[in-house]
């Protein structure tokens, strides 16, 4: 294979994907820590930190990981607008205004400062990752479409 073939380029879309899932969890663990550090110990959510990555965590990942395959700019009103869709996961925080603070400033910390820009690089290797994500898909398609002839 060389480095023009779909499967190359899947796997820098999967490197840079890691990249991004390490990124924002390590975003995520100082957040969710300064949170636990600013409440009182009666009210310790430390059980359910996990919870909340599932909640908060994966939908912002996909979020950014989606934004970034999609857009081809990465000046500040990229990270700007990113920073808008990353709050969306944090609806269900409404109902505690006394932590929302927090995690609202690690999305945006994360949005604007913590992310690598641009998520595939150079715009030739942007047309290639799309083709990819696209050779990914009819593989994940054909799997399903094969599933569903032999399951019963």
């Amino acid at each position: 294979m060389d480095e023009s073939t779909p499967w190359r380029n899947l796997g820098v879309i999967g490197l840079r994907f890691v990249d991004l899932v390490v990124r924002y969890a390590v975003t995520f663990a100082i957040t969710w820590a300064a949170v636990e550090a600013s409440l009182s110990t009666e009210f310790s959510i430390t059980a359910a930190w996990l919870g909340f990555f599932v909640l908060i965590g994966i939908p912002s990942i996909f979020i950014t990981f989606a934004y970034g395959l999609a857009n081809t700019r990465t000046d500040a009103a990229f990270r700007g607008r990113l920073a808008g869709l990353l709050l969306l996961p944090l609806w269900f925080l409404l109902a505690f205004p006394g932590i929302l603070f927090i995690p609202v400033m690690g999305q945006l910390f994360f949005a604007l400062c913590v992310m690598r820009v641009p998520l595939l690089g150079p715009s030739q290797l942007r047309r290639q990752g799309r083709v990819a994500l696209a050779a990914a898909a009819r593989l994940i398609e054909g799997l399903a479409c094969y599933i569903r002839r032999v399951a019963p």
